[in-house]
């Protein structure tokens, strides 16, 4: 049976982001034409931000403003009700590094993907969705202008 790496992606296949709060889903907002297995079969350039990647929840990137402004939220909440000042402090104590030295937030901001990529990497080299368009293959990646990769972790395919 061929890996994830060797088999084509379709509209609902999981996605993840190693900034991100939890999975979602890769979305066609329209078909191509192209349909395996009664689903609608994705390309490489189906990496548009709000249309075919969406939320992951939440966004724990140092990079994300919006990160950053829910740390010192935070840290507004807890300097009004302690009367103390310590906004930086807190913010600073938020931010973590992972095993991978990747500096990441204790805290989430608003998931708002904002892909730098100008389509996924993994692609069948003989197959096109679409002319000049080809074919999407699982395990692909992407990356966001906050540092996060989203990864292709299932097919969306119905099982068999």
């Amino acid at each position: 049976m061929a890996g994830i790496e060797d088999t084509y992606i379709v509209h609902c296949a999981q996605t993840t982001c190693d900034m991100g709060m939890r999975a979602s889903r890769i979305v066609l907002t329209k078909s191509h034409g192209v349909f395996l297995k009664g689903m609608a079969q994705m390309h490489v350039k189906d990496c548009k931000e709000t249309e075919n990647i969406i939320c992951f929840g939440g966004c724990m990137s140092p990079e994300n403003p919006k990160t950053v402004e829910a740390a010192k939220e935070v840290a507004r909440e807890v300097a009004a009700e302690t009367e103390m000042d310590f906004e930086e402090y807190v913010t600073d104590m938020f931010t973590q590094e992972t095993e991978e030295g990747k500096k990441v937030m204790a805290c989430f901001g608003e998931c708002t993907p904002e892909i730098v990529s100008i389509k996924w990497d993994k692609e069948k080299e003989d197959v096109y969705v679409e002319p000049g368009n080809k074919a999407l293959l699982g395990a692909a990646t992407l990356t966001c202008k906050y540092g996060g990769i989203i990864e292709i972790v299932t097919t969306g395919q119905p099982e068999e």
